[in-house]
């Protein structure tokens, strides 16, 4: 789709034909379309980027959320609360 450089009309048409397409490739050829891309320009579309687009690039290494530590020295003191007794006093 050449994105901007063509009428409303033609975008129009464009995206009311694509899932029709869509749905008649996949019964004429009887497979599933998992994985749709949109782009402006046929220069984009290298072997390369299909490769990276099919066999996306798996990180071995996955950071664990860190923890931010809490405001230092403006918390005061631990405060414990005592229980209430029988007779609706602390003890």
């Amino acid at each position: 789709m050449p994105g901007y450089r063509c009428s409303v009309k033609e975008r129009m048409l464009y995206s009311s034909c694509k899932s029709r397409l869509l749905e008649q490739v996949e019964r004429d050829y009887h497979i599933q379309v998992v994985k749709k891309l949109e782009i402006d320009s046929g220069d984009e579309l290298t072997e390369q980027y299909l490769y990276e687009e099919i066999h996306p690039k798996q990180h071995a290494h996955k950071e664990a959320f860190a923890k931010p530590r809490g405001p230092a020295g403006k918390r005061g003191n631990k405060r414990l609360i005592k229980g209430v007794g029988e007779n609706g006093v602390n003890s």
